[in-house]
């Protein structure tokens, strides 16, 4: 199932992060490898299928959360917005302590890891409704909403909740995944 993805997942992240992302990542110093964001948000989405959480492929929710993944990373990574990324930057502290920062540089360097996405599970669920709301101009920026993020959020849980069940670690899935994606190391 993943294999019909790869092809039109290209095509979409490309039409998704366009030149414009690229020309901002530059101006901004954040400037990642665009084969390993791709090779990131792959890894995730093929986490997800193997949690089984993803919806049928080629259906509107299915669409929906392709381009979230591929949206936040961007947000995180190359947006500009202080409150979105102070919510980065917290959700990391709690989780790395003094090392947060050097947690950071990896995520901008190389894309979506499995403790950045729990790091902000956790940092989101957590969160009151008016630190939520802080985000919302920041997300609209690259066209997603406080919703999107929420949902994006209860699928790292359910992958969470669905690999433990299974006797697997979130942590040791993605990096599996990673490894098999563009950019990932052998």
């Amino acid at each position: 199932m993943l294999q019909g993805h790869v092809c039109w997942f290209f095509l979409f992240a490309g039409l998704v992060m366009g030149i414009g992302s690229f020309m901002t990542a530059q101006e901004s110093g954040h400037a990642a490898a665009p084969t390993a964001l791709i090779g990131a948000s792959m890894a995730v989405l093929a986490m997800f299928q193997d949690a089984d959480v993803l919806p049928p492929e080629n259906t509107p929710e299915s669409n929906r959360i392709i381009k979230s993944v591929i949206q936040f990373q961007s947000v995180f990574i190359r947006g500009s917005d202080p409150d979105v990324q102070a919510f980065v930057h917290n959700a990391l502290a709690a989780q790395r302590g003094s090392h947060a920062q050097e947690a950071l540089s990896q995520f901008r360097s190389t894309g979506w890891t499995s403790n950045v996405l729990e790091a902000l599970s956790d940092q989101w669920n957590s969160a009151t409704t008016d630190q939520r709301e802080k985000l919302a101009p920041g997300f609209r920026q690259f066209n997603i909403s406080l919703e999107d993020f929420n949902s994006l959020m209860e699928l790292v849980v359910k992958t969470r909740v669905s690999l433990e069940l299974r006797g697997q670690d979130i942590h040791q899935v993605f990096a599996q995944r990673r490894r098999e994606m563009p950019g990932g190391t052998q």
